[in-house]
């Protein structure tokens, strides 16, 4: 009598694959920031993580190489996404104070939806430079600076402002000061928006204006 021979397995359709795939990145996704946010982030461990999302730990080290990878991986979406938002709706004309401040009003946005994990994200991104999702991070940030460096370049151009130092480092100190007023202000217990948006605009037109030099100050 003749063995019935085993049929090979076949592989899944690509397009399976790379929906299961992306079923369970949500699944993960969501059971992350449901326990961030209620448990907080020192408090979560992966294998809290994995047993909401009902996957296997191995299965998500598949995904993130450590509980900050992952952090980051279920936010550079958004990041991404708010970035680009935030210099596509940004007018073109107007002076440069009130440009720089409808872009860092997307970023207030957004961060404001979410306070409690946006403090989680803002503290761990600080020394972030390692893990699979760190590279695409910094490329983010890079991108941000390089289109502040052509807001600068564009009003340069127009002679809105007079400086003749680099526009990258001109966006780098407008960033920098973004980067403490949102901290700043996401401090805060209830973050009112207008109001650091206010507190930025303040630092905005001190770095714009200038500190009117005597001799001895330099």
């Amino acid at each position: 009598m003749w063995l019935r021979q085993k049929q090979p397995t076949l592989p899944d359709p690509p397009g399976l694959r790379e929906r299961n795939k992306r079923a369970k990145l949500e699944k993960i996704s969501r059971a992350a920031r449901s326990l961030f946010i209620r448990r907080g982030y020192d408090a979560t461990t992966l294998r809290h993580i994995a047993a909401k999302a009902g996957v296997g730990l191995g299965t998500l080290f598949s995904y993130a190489a450590d509980k900050r990878d992952l952090l980051f991986l279920i936010i550079n979406d958004d990041i991404e996404a708010m970035n680009r938002r935030a210099f596509a709706q940004a007018p073109d004309d107007g002076s440069l104070l009130e440009r720089l401040v409808a872009i860092f009003r997307r970023f207030f946005e957004f961060f404001g939806q979410q306070p409690n994990l946006s403090r989680i994200v803002l503290k761990e991104l600080t020394f972030y430079a390692a893990g699979p999702q760190a590279q695409r991070f910094q490329r983010g940030r890079a991108d941000v600076l390089a289109r502040l460096a052509e807001v600068v370049r564009a009003a340069q151009r127009a002679g809105t402002i007079g400086t003749g130092e680099d526009a990258a480092e001109i966006a780098y100190t407008i960033f920098s000061i973004y980067a403490a007023e949102i901290r700043q202000w996401l401090g805060g217990a209830t973050p009112d928006l207008e109001q650091g948006l206010a507190a930025l605009r303040r630092h905005f037109r001190l770095l714009l204006t200038g500190l009117r030099p005597n001799d001895g100050a330099l």
